[in-house]
């Protein structure tokens, strides 16, 4: 009976890990490793890019994939893309706040409103510092967080939304913007600042 308690007890942990570092499971197909990796006319790695593909076919994965690589700065073997050595500040948005929490927000935290879900997306759990800031009037939407980077300090991951308007995006220099869905030009503008 110990050893069945014992190998039951090591599947949970190995469940659990995979779980809380969604990272290890991301094989990017060539199309997204294209995406990760495209440069610019000159041949340098492009400064802005975009993935256009069908629906369910892992986009929204991708990004938070390579979002979660530049806030921990812990970058696979295969990456060949932008890399950052430092603690950054990023955007992640989405097109409404809710949409930003059901869907961006989930598949870089887990599961909204699933306290047993939080640390299940492609955030690595043990990246995760602190409790994250609750986005006012919105249930279970995160406003921002901390995430520690291999450097030793903390990057900083800030959710938005273009519901929020152009002036909400203005004024604020980051390292990185997700823009998970189409925005409209006035948010384009601000988010290539």
């Amino acid at each position: 009976m110990k050893k069945a308690e014992k190998a039951i007890e090591i599947a949970e942990k190995i469940t659990e890990l995979y779980e809380t570092n969604r990272l290890l499971e991301y094989k990017p197909y060539e199309y997204q490793v294209r995406f990760h990796q495209a440069k610019d006319m000159s041949g340098k790695l492009a400064r802005q890019r975009l993935l256009m593909a069908a629906n369910k076919t892992g986009k929204t994965f991708c990004g938070a994939c390579e979002l979660a690589y530049h806030l921990t700065g812990k970058y696979p073997d295969w990456w060949n893309g932008a890399r950052f050595s430092r603690p950054i500040t990023a955007w992640a948005a989405g097109n409404t706040t809710a949409n930003t929490r059901d869907i961006v927000q989930t598949e870089l935290l887990g599961e909204a409103g699933d306290e047993s879900e939080f640390g299940k997306g492609a955030i690595p759990k043990e990246y995760i510092v602190g409790t994250p800031v609750r986005m006012p009037g919105v249930p279970n939407a995160f406003q921002s967080l901390n995430i520690k980077h291999v450097s030793g300090r903390n990057s900083k991951l800030i959710f938005k939304s273009y519901e929020q308007g152009k002036m909400q995006w203005m004024g604020k220099a980051v390292d990185v913007t997700w823009l998970d869905e189409e925005p409209p030009q006035a948010i384009y503008s601000q988010a290539l600042r």
